[in-house]
């Protein structure tokens, strides 16, 4: 019996996760941070156990940790899949913005890790996280969270090596767009960001920013079902060799191709003549 742990499970791709994992028949701490958000696959499936946990309060992860370890527990999986998104002008934004994401996609992410190394150790599991293509693209205009997800590569790939020797597989997961309710977030984000906007800021980056709202709207229609996701991540849990990374979406591996094998100015100049650079639509 596989026992996996969801961190960010009430909605988007964790809530999909934590679905297809009780299909499988695993046992599952779902980890939300209001318990009423699972109620319904509660009432379900009875290998579901909901933990009120926000990866950003160590006292909640030692808790949820100390409660599981207890458990009789002898394949265990952590998918960290907790995150938020937010972008805009770096100029704009102010650091605490960043801190508090940061506090979220790479520190909590951090803290939660550490807090499971032990069972994960003992029972030689598996750590899967939730990255993303932005983690080897740094797009403009986003630069919080491909900064983050960036992180977050360089975290698993430093964990992966740490761990081979001590049977403890480290998975990371590489979206691109995935249809969740992520990007009408986005959006009003990103209106709620340029209403605050000085006069100065606004005349500078105000174009750029209605054509990021465009282009998040493009991105969205072509956006792939969160199925995409839950199959990769059901094959990273079951396959005896799983491979270190597992890029999902239309043309992603050929983003990460050209990411890799062009030079810079070339990508810069891609970027620049691209959506995040045109006029406004009208």
């Amino acid at each position: 019996m596989k026992h996996v742990l969801i961190t960010g499970a009430s909605t988007g791709i964790g809530f999909a996760l934590t679905k297809s994992c009780l299909e499988q028949g695993y046992t599952v701490w779902a980890c939300v941070r209001k318990l009423e958000a699972l109620k319904d696959l509660k009432d379900k499936y009875p290998t579901l156990h909901v933990i009120r946990m926000d990866v950003t309060s160590n006292e909640e992860v030692v808790a949820a940790a100390n409660i599981i370890s207890q458990q009789s527990v002898k394949d265990f999986v952590l998918i960290n899949n907790a995150g938020i998104a937010l972008g805009g002008p770096i100029e704009a934004m102010n650091l605490k913005e960043w801190r508090n994401l940061f506090e979220v996609n790479v520190f909590g992410l951090l803290q939660v890790t550490q807090a499971f190394l032990p069972l994960l150790r003992k029972t030689k599991g598996r750590v899967i996280n939730i990255g993303s293509i932005s983690g080897r693209m740094s797009s403009p205009f986003l630069a919080p969270y491909t900064s983050s997800k960036h992180a977050v590569r360089a975290i698993s790939d430093s964990l992966r090596r740490e761990l081979r020797s001590l049977g403890v597989k480290v998975i990371l997961i590489e979206p691109g767009p995935i249809k969740t309710d992520i990007w009408d977030k986005s959006i009003a984000q990103s209106e709620k960001l340029e209403a605050q906007l000085t006069p100065e800021l606004q005349e500078v980056y105000g174009d750029a920013i209605n054509s990021l709202k465009s282009a998040v709207t493009d991105v969205a229609k072509n956006a792939v079902p969160v199925s995409y996701v839950t199959n990769k991540v059901l094959q990273a849990i079951t396959l005896p060799n799983p491979y270190p990374y597992y890029l999902i979406g239309k043309n992603i591996h050929f983003q990460a191709w050209l990411m890799k094998l062009l030079p810079v100015r070339v990508v810069d100049a891609i970027f620049a003549r691209g959506f995040r650079f045109q006029k406004a639509r009208k």
